[in-house]
């Protein structure tokens, strides 16, 4: 005999009714509480732009503050590049040149300064202390700018009538970086062995500020003549900037 499960109106009625209880829960639970907690949400981040100070700007004010952003950004990028301009001791750099174009502009700066330095009676060390040659295509660049300097350098010492430069060495060069790890600017430090008289001294501290002459003291030092009071021995280490 078939087992067989009757229930009565009245039960029936109850186990529907659990089972609409048991539905409404589960909706409640899946679906309308996550939309309850949304809608709290969306309410509290109402209430967070209300109470900000950007509340009451429109599109318009928006725009007009980002204008004044750019205006003020460009402003200051103007004054970094006439800043630039007037530290750059090198300023006209061509990066098309070759070993060859670096040879020829070698001999030609010697032979202008040693016609300079004869017309003065002051002696130049040999070399100008620049490598004549170039191993790698890579340092062309590079010395040309350390070939620039020193005759920059022997320029601007010979013009506060010194009595002979001694010995010219070319120091390493330092490469600055800002905070963003972007290039500042490019040093070429000198180290320039010369005699002078004390008033010249402070005729070169003018002259480094020149345009186009602008100089970084990194090192000094200053010796008297043992035979001339009047003779100071300066080794000193300048310093040429190049921005990019």
């Amino acid at each position: 005999m078939p087992f067989s499960f009757k229930l009565s109106e009245r039960a029936q009625v109850v186990t529907i009714l659990i089972l609409a209880v048991v539905a409404l829960a589960l909706a409640w639970h899946f679906l309308l509480r996550s939309q309850f907690d949304q809608r709290a949400r969306n309410r509290q981040t109402r209430d967070d732009l209300k109470n900000s100070p950007f509340a009451n700007l429109t599109i318009e004010s928006l725009n007009k503050i980002a204008a004044v952003e750019k205006a003020a950004s460009a402003a200051l990028d103007a004054d970094w590049a006439r800043t630039a301009r007037r530290l750059t001791t090198i300023p006209d750099i061509r990066p098309d040149q070759t070993h060859i174009d670096f040879v020829v502009t070698y001999a030609a700066t010697h032979k202008t300064l040693e016609a300079r330095a004869k017309s003065r009676n002051i002696t130049l060390p040999p070399g100008l202390g620049v490598p004549s040659g170039i191993t790698s295509t890579e340092v062309v660049r590079e010395r040309f700018v350390q070939l620039k300097t020193v005759e920059k350098l022997v320029d601007l010492v010979m013009d506060q009538h010194i009595r002979g430069i001694r010995g010219i060495k070319i120091l390493p060069t330092v490469l600055h970086y800002g905070t963003d790890q972007k290039l500042i600017c490019e040093e070429f430090p000198v180290e320039v062995d010369f005699s002078t008289h004390f008033d010249s001294l402070f005729d070169l501290f003018s002259g480094i500020f020149e345009e186009d002459r602008v100089f970084v003291f990194n090192k000094i030092r200053v010796a008297s003549d043992p035979t001339n009071e009047d003779v100071l021995h300066i080794k000193a280490n300048l310093s040429s900037l190049v921005f990019p």
